[in-house]
């Protein structure tokens, strides 16, 4: 198009033929279009200097006044994406204010990014904008929406060129652009340009101002965010971020019902600490996250989840950048927080650690972080939607509650009513409880929000508008956002009796905009199936008859109408719901078919091809599969989704999602899910055994339940279901029902020709037939046993059958049972022997079981000086691995040799402190052995009724459960007692005679001897 190439004043090429009918028909008119670029100038190198949040703060901002000013002169945005977008300004407004319009917005766009700047302190910030006007090719069914229909013309295509080719904060136009606002702007002449995919140069101008107003300009619906009410709220909040300034932290909890205002509150806090000295963290939970660890942590991640959009893992390496930008480089730090986020490259050694440890080193870090941050500056952490967190965050949560009062930190969480309000206590804590705007407020919100275009009907609609709202803003907005779209008043139609259900009403208007919106209402249900986030790929798997450029269009209507936000991405644009609530109201519009339908659609996509939705967790595939009905999927992921969790000590979340498995396993029928259940069972089993304990009612019921299963399958299957008969044995009530449950086992196992099996078969005997006093089958199962033991099959094994080595197991086993059967030369060799084979695997539950042997060999050796070594290695280890079990029993061992060589006094009471603590954890392996040690030095403190009781209970305890093998010893020791008590002779003759009973019965050679002595010191040798 020529300079003097004739225009009417619709933007119609003057040189086109009318008379062409066909022309007109097939290829519509020809327009003139005028577009705009714009773009942050280096973002990456921003993204990279800033925090996370204040970056993600700071791109809002910048966005949000783009829009401002694209909006402000008629533009609409086209596509925007990153750091930057497209707009297109309406050939309604003819082409020279069409020109001059987009100049005006490009000017604003410099004009507000400088701002920011100044604003923000950052001399970094600049924004490029390029402008260009082209003619282009539009259909006549396309003229009432032809901006978001492809547009054939050179003028987006020119206005991108110009704006890479601009410098900071210019605006660069084309010479046709400039052609047609000469009137109204000045120019700086730039020379003439080859620009990327243009053959011919071309003349290229800089924007510097204008000259007049440009008189034509309408705002498409835009609403006002201003916030409105909520005075009293902000003033105590004020009041808590003062004493946190001061150093004496603050917890408030925001409770309120979904739609009411706590985010809008979140954002108005972070803008009045944004005037001061401070930072400011911001973790959000989501629907659907309580069942992934962290999630709340990991969304702040540029990542977003374990996956980028560009399928690149979570790595240590980028968890130790994102540490860094808060100041954080403690190797400890980022370790456990590596481990806990299931990071690549991470720490292996931790895979060793217990649950409660990891617990105890992730609080250790939490406390460190927030201790450097805080060092810097005050701090406002806000945690958003608290009744969707997960276990694991919840627990660092509370823990940073804890912390708060001794530091510079307002602590604010968000949740709906009834939900995690409570899980906090402390005088630093308020709650501040957010109900629906009153009257007036009601009515000034709704004044502000409300269309400026249509501003002639509010009087009549205010009442109503009113009446429907309830006071709740979201509703407010979504009712106003209505208003701005319908043709007139009289369609304005709500539920009867609005004023009795608001939500019901909110329902109502949702719909009623979706209906208004056509093809984008089946955008937006597609979405709602798929989540908190999804992208147009996503969109064409959910919805197959569209096209992309529909889906694209349909999208960005529903950002432009507000139900979206465009969502950051690495590689490309994803959008979400702008609220939750207007997520789960579209959701549970959709007929169950519906859903059905969509969750298959999108289980099927994202199960073939992962980086279309690689944002999803297992967990979250399973519960899409379980949605679609297709439960052995579901299962499946659920059980991958567990396995997962359970790597990274997340042990709450993987028993959710294995429990979940195993109940959708007792749907199916008859026996079509037998096989999945049993590799749930085999998952599950071990997780409860550990957290819960071996003895635990849930435990003991799954086994039992899965050896019935077991039993049905073919017995060339048996060997792939030993885990759960290893458990069912492990989970008998008593010894004397699980040395009937292992010698149960190894005859249905029999003539299976399995090494590792036998091997594990025979670990199971030996442990039972020890502590029942079995002395000699248990070494016959130890030597059996171990000439079954393989390397390479121990390494996966020692994980699953005990927590420890079978060989280590066994060697110290025997090194007990020997020397209990006199062989006191054959025992110091196997103890050597297990000590050498442990510290060769590297195996660190092992080295904490082997430590235990050797604790327990000195212990019946009555070598107080070794006992004492052992413990203090034993208590260094425990510090080391955090292993608060292994660290109770360096406590009962030490304080033991401590009262028997140093002070009786200081060593009972180290003693019961080790024991308290290992009741408390949950952990008492050898009760009886335990009571024996407490009735000892209570005699040796000459409280000898009181150790009389303990020795009684400790020998009813050891009947009652079947602990067996110090039985003797313990009845040697009550006749001692009772002999110091001064008591009548038949009841320590009893003790006596069944002390060397036993011994004899056991073979327990060593016990057989310290009861003769017994007999011969106290004076009744002629009795025997």
């Amino acid at each position: 198009m020529t300079r003097d190439a004739p225009i009417d004043k619709q933007g119609r090429s003057a040189s086109i033929s009318t008379g062409d009918s066909r022309s007109s028909e097939n290829h519509g008119e020809r327009r003139v279009v005028t577009a705009l670029c714009y773009d942050l100038v280096g973002s990456t190198n921003l993204f990279n200097l800033m925090d996370i949040e204040d970056y993600q703060d700071l791109l809002a901002a910048f966005l949000q006044a783009a829009r401002q000013s694209i909006n402000a002169h008629s533009g609409v945005i086209r596509i925007e994406a990153g750091d930057g977008g497209v707009a297109l300004f309406p050939i309604e407004l003819g082409p020279r204010d069409a020109a001059s319009a987009a100049i005006r917005a490009g000017l604003g766009i410099v004009e507000a990014c400088q701002r920011l700047a100044r604003d923000l302190r950052r001399d970094d910030m600049q924004v490029r904008v390029g402008v260009a006007t082209s003619i282009a090719l539009i259909r006549e069914a396309q003229l009432q929406n032809w901006i978001h229909e492809p547009v054939t013309g050179a003028a987006l295509a020119l206005a991108t060129r110009l704006e890479a080719a601009a410098q900071p904060n210019t605006v660069l136009v084309s010479d046709e652009t400039r052609n047609l606002a000469g009137r109204s702007h000045a120019f700086v002449s730039e020379g003439t340009r080859l620009l990327k995919g243009f053959s011919e140069p071309e003349n290229v101008w800089r924007a510097i101002g204008h000259k007049r107003e440009v008189d034509r300009f309408h705002a498409f619906g835009r609403l006002d965010s201003t916030f409105i009410g909520r005075v009293g709220e902000l003033e105590r909040i004020r009041k808590a971020w003062k004493s946190a300034v001061g150093g004496k932290g603050k917890i408030l909890v925001i409770t309120g019902e979904a739609g009411i205002g706590k985010s809008r509150m979140l954002r108005q806090v972070r803008r009045m600490i944004h005037t001061e000295p401070a930072r400011s963290l911001l973790f959000q939970c989501l629907p659907g996250g309580a069942r992934s660890t962290l999630h709340p942590l990991l969304n702040s991640f540029p990542q977003r989840q374990s996956d980028t959009a560009g399928g690149e893992r979570l790595t240590a390496d980028m968890v130790a950048a994102q540490f860094a930008r808060q100041g954080i480089h403690d190797p400890e730090v980022i370790d456990i927080f590596s481990h806990l986020l299931g990071a690549d490259g991470r720490n292996e050694a931790f895979s060793d650690s217990s649950p409660k440890a990891i617990q105890q080193r992730a609080r250790q870090a939490l406390s460190k972080a927030l201790s450097v941050i805080c060092a810097q500056t005050p701090l406002v952490i806000a945690v958003e939607d608290i009744h969707w967190i997960d276990p694991t965050s919840e627990h660092l949560l509370r823990e940073a509650a804890r912390i708060v009062p001794t530091l510079p930190i307002l602590l604010i969480v968000t949740c709906r009513p009834g939900s995690h309000a409570g899980m906090f206590d402390g005088d630093e804590l308020e709650h501040i409880s957010l109900g629906p705007l009153d009257h007036d407020e009601t009515r000034l919100a709704i004044a502000a929000r409300w269309p400026r275009d249509r501003q002639d009907a509010l009087p009549q609609l205010l009442d109503l508008t009113e009446r429907i709202s309830g006071g709740v803003p979201l509703f407010i907005e979504e009712i106003c956002q209505w208003a701005s779209e319908i043709a007139s008043e009289d369609v304005m139609r709500v539920p009867p009796n609005p004023s009795r259900n608001h939500v019901s009403a909110f329902e109502g208007i949702l719909d009623s905009r979706l209906e208004h919106l056509g093809s984008a209402r089946d955008v937006a249900r597609a979405g709602a199936v798929a989540g908190d986030r999804f992208t147009i790929s996503l969109l064409r798997a959910l919805l197959p008859d569209a096209s992309r450029k529909s889906l694209l269009h349909a999208a960005e209507t529903l950002c432009e109408t507000g139900f979206l936000t465009r969502v950051r991405a690495h590689g490309g644009v994803a959008y979400g719901f702008r609220h939750a609530l207007i997520q789960e109201t579209i959701y549970n519009g959709l007929l169950k078919t519906q859903r059905q339908l969509l969750h298959r659609r999108l289980f099927t996509a994202a199960n073939s091809n992962r980086p279309i939705a690689n944002w999803l967790d297992a967990g979250a595939l399973a519960q899409h599969a379980e949605s679609a009905g297709l439960r052995e999927h579901a299962i499946s992921l659920f059980i991958t989704a567990g396995k997962e969790h359970a790597s990274r000590s997340a042990m709450v979340e993987a028993r959710h999602h294995f429990e979940r498995a195993l109940a959708l396993c007792e749907t199916m029928p008859g026996g079509a899910a037998d096989g999945l259940y049993l590799s749930v069972l085999t998952e599950l089993g071990p997780l409860l055994t550990a957290t819960v304990g071996p003895n635990s009612a849930p435990a003991r019921i799954l086994y039992e339940k899965g050896v019935e299963v077991a039993r049905r399958q073919a017995k060339e299957d048996q060997p792939k279901w030993f885990p759960v008969y290893w458990g069912w044995w492990l989970t008998g009530q008593n010894f004397m029902e699980m040395r009937s449950r292992a010698r149960e086992v190894q005859v249905m196992l029999s003539g299976i020709a399995d090494r590792e099996i036998e091997l594990q078969v025979n670990h199971s005997i030996w442990a039972i037939e020890f502590n029942v006093g079995r002395q000699e089958d248990a070494q016959n199962a130890i030597r059996a046993g171990l000439a079954l033991y393989d390397d390479e099959a121990a390494k996966a094994s020692r994980n699953v059958f005990g927590g420890h080595d079978a060989k280590v197991c066994g060697l110290g086993q025997l090194a007990l049972s020997l020397w209990l059967t006199g062989q006191t030369e054959a025992s110091s060799k196997a103890l050597a022997d297990m000590v050498a084979f442990v510290d060769s695997i590297a195996h660190m539950p092992s080295k904490a079981h082997s430590l235990d042997t050797e604790a327990v060999s000195a212990f019946y050796r009555n070598d107080h000086a070794r006992l004492i070594e052992i413990s203090g290695r034993m208590g260094d280890f425990a510090k080391k691995h955090e292993l608060q079990s292994l660290s109770a029993l360096a406590m009962l061992f030490r304080g033991w040799a401590t009262a028997h060589v140093e002070n009786l006094s200081r060593g009972h009471e180290m003693f019961r402190a080790g024991l308290a603590l290992l009741k408390e954890l949950g952990t008492v392996a050898d009760l009886p052995i335990y009571l024996y040690m407490h009735a000892t030095m209570l005699g040796h403190a000459r409280k000898y009724e009181a150790a009389i009781e303990v020795a009684t209970d400790a020998i009813r305890e050891a009947r009652a459960t079947g602990h067996g093998y110090w039985l003797a010893e313990l009845h040697r020791r009550r006749a001692l007692l009772l002999s110091s008590a001064k008591a009548e002779t038949p009841a320590l003759l009893s003790d006596l005679k069944t002390a060397i009973a036993i011994a004899e019965e056991q073979g327990a050679t060593a016990l057989l001897h310290r009861a003769q002595r017994s007999v011969k010191e106290l004076g009744f040798a002629g009795e025997f």
